[in-house]
């Protein structure tokens, strides 16, 4: 059976910056009259909604296919490697899996829970801390 996780979301200062910029575009194109200066506000949005759609599936021979929303998906067949960054490493948290035709980073929520799952999976990946 594949087990599903979801990704960590993005922190709440960022998306207070992005409320500022958006509220910034709203008041420029109530002030200029011109609407279309609208448009911009269209992208923060649709990339909260390809966030929310995100998944990280652990299939049961270990493959790891990374589900997006809009942008697609990214199938890791023959995992090889599987590594956790430390946590004083700019990338905390973060795990990179290395496959046959190259590597993928993404930042699980549950990442006790996805590494265990992943080495339960696939106990011949190489499994380290960098």
């Amino acid at each position: 059976m594949v087990r599903e996780f979801k990704i960590r979301r993005t922190p709440f200062k960022v998306w207070l910056g992005v409320i500022i910029v958006i509220v910034a575009i709203v008041l420029m194109a109530l002030h200029t009259e011109n609407y279309w200066n609208l448009m911009p506000i269209v992208l923060p949005v649709l990339l909260l909604i390809d966030e929310q759609m995100t998944r990280i599936l652990v299939q049961e021979n270990g493959d790891i296919w990374l589900k997006r929303g809009f942008s697609g998906s990214i199938k890791a067949y023959g995992v090889k490697r599987i590594a956790l960054r430390k946590k004083d490493s700019l990338l905390k948290g973060r795990i990179t899996i290395y496959y046959t035709k190259g590597f993928i980073n993404f930042d699980p929520a549950d990442l006790k829970g996805f590494v265990a799952c992943a080495k339960e999976r696939n106990p011949h990946a190489d499994y380290r801390e960098e």
